[in-house]
């Protein structure tokens, strides 16, 4: 399969490389996991229509091919952050895919009769780490270490978990938030693994909304947004944050692996009307300049969600069409005059 085109942007000039068109819903992968090989020669997205039809599919960043890695009852594909393999669950089967040969090897059982509330997350340890809805329908943190193909249930709970992320350098740490699908009086949530105790990570006050948080890839800080649309960035202990930038419905940060920027989106929510797309920011003066514009996304799984490629040179995102379904797209930033 190859439908990659290339196009200018209306608004900002910018040439951008598309690979999907519609009408099935071609989205990247979350901007919580690497998208991208080592070698940055290929990424990786998620297709699928409302009769399942689909699968993960790797593409060609030059030439535009995209293969089938797979089918639609692999869930919660992730890449880890320093290797160039990526880990993906079928039914309670965990299984690890070299993203050279595309190769799949079982390497362990998540606990019966669940499902995973998100994607996969690695250590550089190799642990595996994921928020987990057990068959109990009990909430929970489930861990699986590779080496013995074994999960242990780490952390259980009444309230619906997600966006659980594993420290890419500390196996101790487990990042997760409380899920209510909108807002929440304590969202961000750290836990300690070996001492089983879980803390706040930013103590929110009321009429604070704090959402959408991943790590930097070295493990040290965590950025994540302040609606309405100022980032913010915490240190790995969630003692000091600092607000990094702030412009009009921003959402969904990012930060390039040398943490001198930041992509995000800009997204219509509280009712606004902005023409949505995707910007880059100046970490160090928290300038923002739009890449990129998009359609209005017609579902959360349409958001543009952009993160980079790991030399940085690149942004990948889903760029809503005029139906409002996610396609991928791809843009350099070397055309680009950064801010």
């Amino acid at each position: 399969m190859n439908e990659r085109i290339t196009y200018k942007d209306p608004v900002t000039g910018y040439e951008i490389a598309r690979y999907t068109n519609g009408p099935m819903r071609n989205a990247k992968l979350y901007f919580t996991t690497e998208n991208f090989t080592t070698d940055d020669k290929y990424f990786f997205f998620n297709r699928a229509n409302d009769e399942g039809d689909g699968g993960l599919y790797r593409a060609n960043v030059e030439t535009g091919e995209c293969t089938l890695v797979a089918e639609p009852e692999y869930k919660g594909f992730c890449m880890d952050r320093f290797e160039n393999y990526g880990v993906i669950v079928k039914g309670d089967e965990v299984f690890r895919i070299d993203a050279d040969t595309l190769e799949k090897t079982k390497i362990g059982d998540l606990p019966k009769g669940g499902n995973v509330t998100g994607h996969l997350t690695i250590a550089n340890s190799g642990l595996i780490a994921t928020s987990y809805h057990l068959a109990s329908k009990i909430y929970a943190l489930v861990t699986l270490d590779p080496k013995t193909g074994k999960s242990e249930t780490v952390f259980m709970t009444d309230q619906w978990l997600g966006h659980a992320q594993i420290c890419p350098t500390d196996d101790n740490l487990i990042f997760y938030i409380h899920e209510t699908m909108g807002d929440a009086f304590q969202r961000t949530w750290m836990f300690d693994v070996e001492y089983r105790q879980n803390r706040p990570y930013y103590v929110e006050h009321p009429n604070e909304w704090i959402t959408h948080e991943v790590w930097a890839a070295d493990g040290s800080e965590i950025a994540f947004m302040k609606l309405p649309g100022r980032v913010l960035i915490g240190d790995k202990d969630g003692r000091h944050f600092d607000i990094v930038a702030e412009s009009t419905q921003l959402l969904h940060p990012c930060l390039s692996r040398d943490k001198k920027w930041i992509a995000a989106d800009r997204i219509n929510y509280f009712g606004s009307d902005v023409q949505e797309g995707v910007v880059l920011i100046n970490r160090e003066t928290g300038k923002v300049k739009d890449l990129a514009v998009t359609g209005r996304c017609k579902t959360g799984g349409d958001h543009q969600h952009p993160s980079f490629n790991r030399k940085g040179d690149k942004i990948l995102f889903s760029a809503p069409d005029e139906n409002g379904i996610a396609q991928v797209c791809v843009i350099d930033l070397n055309q680009v005059e950064r801010p």
